[in-house]
């Protein structure tokens, strides 16, 4: 399939421009050049009219001096005029008096026949037009009256004509010069002008839209951290506004989505999880069952025998099975996020209780050196969780503490313990094999172990513990060196009885 192709906008609008102004120019062009001749015969008539006045005056008063030379000088003088084609002064005979004028090197017989042939007796103004000429053509007869009988005789007779011709070719060229000059001079600016708008069009339009395109192809590639800035003070601002706002809402429908899509995956997982531990839990509680029925009868057995060391050993053996049995409930009820039991814990008592359980584990393992250090202001602090979960998350790290120093001749465990103002920090911190970048992002993961016997349902239930109790669950690994996990709850501020 081709490829759609598109006509830029700067393009189209510039030529769009450009047409309506050449269009323009046409026009002004088409006037111009109808009213030239129109315009120039009206010159040339007020020019006709104008002359004749003067050269009548100059004609009296020589007459009146009786200087003949004067009136011939005047003659040449007036036909050096280009617009003039000629200026004579026909004799009582009609012919030509060319002592007034030169017909040898000036005139051609085409002009001298049209105005022997245009000759009027009276003063009138007169269009001549022949194959190469035309001019205006203006008679005036002088009657021997006044001055004039100086040096004619004859009276009432008419002793002369002035004709004056003006070209009419000429100065309509002229003005078709002049026409044609502006029509030029109007193309030119058109030419700038079009590529000063077609500026303007691309800093004031084109350059934002396309700005707003660019916008649009990063959001089309679902890159939804894109924002416009412009300051055209106009609608492109607007819309540049609403692209931005239109991109926010995006981004904020896009997040609420993904977090609907990690809830529906997470219960399809709490959903795994329960039918898993439904299936086993009465497999489990079956064999628990008996295994608490005995011990309380080698309970009962000890104290009649008064065997005290015997009977704290069996009591161990209670308390873990019936933290068991609440495991198995818990992890059952989990999937609720409501925590059950809540209950404030002092965290001094709690830590004993730990350190008492890590001791126990470790009894065959001397060579983990474990400590627990306390950091912080000791001297009310407590934690509002259920202390099965608080349990659970403990005993999973410590054992996946043990797990990682297996083996090493200087393995040690530390559990850190920073009481802040308003959290507690918890930090497990081995020197074990420590754990690759890669596996870093799965290990919270259901079933996800790199463990050979391992189910990995332990990291997963604590971040889960973490998380439905406002706290924050981090871990920082380096292979060879060691992993620290850090977990963050909020610390209990109110009294006891505040539950």
């Amino acid at each position: 399939m081709n490829k759609k192709r598109y006509i830029n906008l700067q393009l189209k609008i510039t030529l769009i421009i450009f047409i309506i102004l050449l269009a323009l120019n046409v026009l002004i062009g088409i006037y111009l050049a109808s009213n030239v001749k129109k315009k120039s015969m009206l010159i040339v008539k007020n020019y006709v009219k104008t002359l004749p006045l003067m050269v009548d005056r100059a004609i009296n008063n020589f007459m009146a001096n009786g200087d003949k030379g004067a009136v011939k000088e005047l003659v040449h003088r007036l036909s050096k005029d280009e617009n003039i084609l000629g200026i004579h002064i026909f004799g009582k005979d009609r012919d030509i008096n060319c002592s007034y004028s030169s017909f040898a090197t000036k005139y051609n017989q085409e002009y001298i026949s049209s105005i022997y042939d245009n000759f009027l007796e009276k003063e009138g103004l007169k269009l001549v037009k022949t194959k190469h000429l035309t001019f205006y053509s203006y008679y005036k007869p002088y009657e021997n009256v006044g001055t004039c009988k100086k040096c004619h005789t004859d009276e009432g007779n008419i002793i002369g004509v002035l004709n004056i011709n003006v070209d009419v070719n000429r100065i309509t060229k002229i003005m078709s010069e002049e026409a044609t000059k502006v029509i030029v001079t109007l193309v030119i600016f058109s030419i700038i002008l079009t590529g000063l708008l077609s500026y303007l069009i691309n800093r004031l339009i084109v350059h934002p839209l396309q700005l707003i395109e660019n916008g649009m192809k990063e959001v089309a590639h679902n890159n939804l951290n894109v924002s416009l800035k412009l300051k055209t003070r106009d609608e492109i601002e607007r819309l540049a506004k609403y692209f931005n706002f239109m991109v926010s809402s995006l981004r904020k429908a896009n997040y609420k989505i993904d977090t609907m899509h990690r809830n529906m995956l997470h219960v399809d997982r709490l959903t795994t999880i329960g039918q898993l531990m439904a299936s086993i839990s009465h497999e489990i509680k079956n064999p628990l069952n008996s295994i608490m029925i005995n011990t309380d009868l080698l309970m009962h057995y000890c104290e009649k025998m008064g065997d005290g060391h015997t009977k704290r050993l069996v009591e161990g053996i209670i308390i873990d099975a019936e933290r068991i049995r609440g495991i198995i409930d818990q992890t059952l009820r989990f999937s609720k996020y409501s925590p059950n039991n809540v209950e404030v814990i002092n965290l001094e008592q709690f830590m004993k209780d730990i350190e008492t359980y890590a001791r126990r584990i470790l009894f065959d393992k001397d060579y983990i050196k474990f400590e627990i250090s306390k950091v912080g202001d000791w001297s009310d602090c407590k934690i509002k969780i259920s202390r099965i979960q608080l349990e659970q998350v403990f005993i999973n790290l410590i054992k996946n503490a043990i797990d990682a120093v297996e083996g090493k001749d200087d393995a040690s465990i530390k559990l850190v313990v920073d009481c802040l103002e308003n959290e507690i920090v918890f930090q497990f911190i081995d020197n074990g094999v420590g754990i690759p970048k890669d596996v870093q992002e799965k290990i919270f993961n259901e079933f996800y172990t790199t463990k050979k016997e391992g189910t990995g349902m332990g990291l997963s239930i604590v971040r889960e513990i973490i998380d439905a109790n406002n706290g924050k669950i981090e871990v920082i690994s380096e292979e060879g060196v060691g992993t620290t996990f850090k977990i963050y709850l909020p610390r209990f501020l109110g009294e006891e009885n505040d539950q």
